[in-house]
């Protein structure tokens, strides 16, 4: 599981990296703008969909079954089973992108009805909405081409599809931008949509050669009772509707965001992107790796093995992201002065983005591990407990968010926040559930769980004092000065964090440490322990 989950976050690594280089071409072209903010509702709604549809519920049920059918029926009967999902979704996403391009309009008033008083705003973004449509059908097939290259045992190439959008949405929107407004107006942004659009596809051509040599060769059928198909909608029913939930969600933050002042959409999308690093890193990585496995052992009523292959997955996602939550949360005014605060993003833009980012770490150890703990119901066929949870989820996050934003005067800090809870009380109720299911977790993953906090809380007592230690030698606020604060925090909260586990012996780090230095050629990592 480590080393291809390790092959999975290099390759999310790069990815979620260059995804980082896209938002700083548009925040270095566009700001924390008018235009700016209509892009970032105008890609939440197809992307709202493809987590609905394609990368979420039916991503999850199909590699179960596809995995349960290869097991049991051999290869030929679960190409058969893909080729009929392939054509599934063809129709299905394709009569989703035509349906969205005619009603843009009025989807727009409703996820973002406070644009509906901004008339060029809205108008803005009913067009960059019917534009990025097809995305959703490209990145849907994509999807569907990862599951089937992880139930081979391909890892990489498919965690590395999305890198291949970032580059091609950069290459293409802004050489288009250069071409026809210079000035990055309203048809620059229009070039960036188009751009989107063609890293979707690149995203999901990348990896067809793979599938061919494999042996797969697609063939139009359709037959909507086929056994395989039935099980995959059984799956997908509650799925969907937990899914759906999260989705609900994030169209609720939208509405509220939409009222809030010019600049909240983007400090809200380049917050999560920089959460999204470690989640993608440790919490998808390690669930990609995890699915097929814990479909097998499930397939095979193997409840012992089950609970230690999810044990050591949780494990492994909390020894990273426990300490990433900390560093995100210490460094968020740096990190984001470096990343950003470039030409149209300014410091009060930094500001804002640098508060959501500490609202958003509170929970990220809640994003990730729900990543890790969703698969495993639905490996194990108990898809009703996230579809509930999701579900209670739409509540709660109504009534903090008028919380939060009549109560306070916290603005796009408070949305932030309100994720983070839900997150937190979701993930908790879905591990106590799971728990109770498998008999009970372990002690000594109780015990590795309390190591990693006590390690991630000394790291931010030493990366707090270098911090104030640059305050008191003087080094000021330019972007040399931020740099050094984010380098030196990184660089001795690392150290310090890895001297930890190395005294309290916590081995999920102390087995990453030895793999890079046998990958580095020092063999001397074995004498150690």
């Amino acid at each position: 599981m480590m080393r291809s989950a390790g092959k999975v976050s290099l390759a999310v690594l790069v990815s979620r990296v260059l995804g980082l280089v896209r938002d700083q071409v548009f925040a270095f072209c566009f700001g924390a703008s008018q235009l700016n903010d209509a892009f970032q509702v105008a890609f939440r709604i197809p992307n709202m969909l493809r987590d609905l549809f394609a990368e979420g519920a039916l991503s999850s049920a199909f590699v179960t079954v596809f995995t349960r059918k290869k097991a049991r029926e051999g290869n030929e009967s679960a190409w058969a089973l893909a080729r009929l999902m392939i054509t599934i979704q063809y129709v299905v996403l394709g009569a989703l992108v035509i349906l969205g391009v005619l009603f843009a309009r009025p989807l727009v008033a409703l996820i973002a009805h406070g644009y509906v008083d901004q008339p060029e705003k809205f108008e803005l973004t009913v067009l960059l909405t019917r534009i990025l449509f097809p995305f959703i059908l490209l990145v849907g097939m994509a999807a569907l081409a990862m599951g089937i290259l992880n139930t081979y045992g391909r890892f990489g190439l498919p965690a590395s599809a999305s890198s291949f959008f970032n580059v091609g949405s950069i290459v293409v929107g802004l050489g288009l931008a250069l071409i026809y407004d210079r000035n990055f107006g309203e048809v620059a942004m229009i070039c960036m949509a188009i751009g989107s659009v063609a890293g979707g596809a690149l995203q999901w051509l990348v990896q067809v050669p793979t599938l061919r040599r494999l042996g797969f060769a697609y063939r139009p059928k359709w037959d909507l009772r086929d056994p395989g198909v039935r099980d995959i909608g059984r799956l997908m029913a509650p799925a969907i509707i937990g899914v759906s939930a999260v989705q609900v969600n994030v169209f609720i933050n939208t509405v509220f965001a939409s009222y809030l002042q010019t600049g909240s959409m983007v400090w809200l999308a380049y917050a999560f992107r920089l959460i999204q690093l470690p989640i993608g890193m440790f919490g998808v990585a390690i669930s990609t790796v995890s699915l097929p496995g814990l479909a097998v052992d499930a397939s095979l009523f193997d409840r012992v093995a089950f609970r230690e292959r999810l044990e050591r997955a949780l494990r492994l996602n909390a020894a990273f992201c426990i300490p990433s939550a900390f560093g995100l949360a210490l460094l968020s005014t740096p990190l984001i002065a470096v990343l950003f605060q470039h030409r149209r993003f300014n410091a009060y833009a930094t500001e804002h983005t640098a508060s959501v980012l500490i609202a958003y770490a509170l929970g990220l150890i809640g994003y990730a591990s729900t990543k890790v703990l969703a698969p495993a119901f639905y490996a194990l066929d108990r898809t009703m407990t996230p579809m509930c949870v999701s579900l209670g989820s739409i509540v709660l996050t109504i009534c903090l968010n008028l919380f939060f934003i009549t109560k306070t005067d916290l603005g796009a800090a408070g949305l932030a926040l309100t994720t983070s809870l839900t997150a937190l009380l979701g993930s908790g109720i879905l591990l106590a559930v799971l728990s109770r299911f498998l008999g009970g977790m372990s002690i000594e993953t109780w015990k590795a769980f309390g190591k990693m906090i006590v390690s991630a809380l000394v790291m931010s007592g030493v990366v707090y004092v270098t911090l104030f230690l640059h305050v008191w030698f003087g080094v000021n606020d330019s972007f040399l000065g931020d740099l050094s604060r984010v380098m030196v925090g990184v660089g001795t909260g690392g150290l310090v964090y890895t001297g930890m586990a190395r005294w309290l012996k916590l081995d999920e780090v102390l087995e990453v440490e030895r793999s890079l230095l046998r990958k580095l050629g020092w063999n001397r990592a074995s004498e150690q322990n």
